[in-house]
C-alpha cells in the first residue's frame, strides 16, 4: 500500500493493491466486497464493505491477478477536543490502511456492471 496524500494533509488515503484469489476476474466499474477480520460489539462477524475497484481489468501488474483500491481512512474527530476518537474509527478502512504486505484480506465479488465512458 502507498499513501496517496502528503503527510501534512488532513486524513489518510491509501492505494492498496490486492492479489486476487485464483479465477477471480473483474471489469472496470465493478466493486469488491472486503470482509474485515474480527467481530463487532455484539460478537458477530463484521459485515462486508464495498470498495470501488480503481484499476483496469488487467490489474496493477498487467497480469489480471491484482486489483487496487483507493481507501480513505474513516476517522471521527471530536469537535470539542479536535482529537481523533479511536472508538469511532472505520473498521474496514483502518484494517486496509494499516495492512502490511502479505496480510490476508477476505474478499467477495466482484459486483456491479461495467462502466464505459460515452464516446
Amino acid at each position: 500500500r502507498v499513501r496517496l496524500i502528503d503527510e501534512s494533509a488532513p486524513g489518510d488515503i491509501q492505494h492498496v493493491v490486492l492479489k486476487l484469489p485464483e479465477g477471480m476476474h473483474y471489469v472496470e466499474g465493478q466493486s469488491l466486497s472486503v470482509i474485515p477480520p474480527g467481530v463487532d460489539a455484539k460478537g458477530k462477524k463484521h459485515k462486508p464493505r464495498l470498495y470501488s475497484i480503481a484499476s483496469t481489468r488487467y490489474g496493477d501488474m498487467l497480469d489480471g491477478n491484482t486489483c487496487s483500491l483507493c481507501v480513505r481512512r474513516a476517522e471521527y474527530y471530536d469537535p470539542v477536543t479536535g482529537n481523533v476518537d479511536p472508538s469511532k474509527k472505520g473498521v474496514c478502512s483502518n484494517f486496509l490502511c494499516d495492512a502490511s504486505s502479505g496480510t490476508k484480506v477476505s474478499v467477495a465479488g466482484p459486483v456491479g456492471k461495467t462502466m464505459l465512458l460515452p464516446q
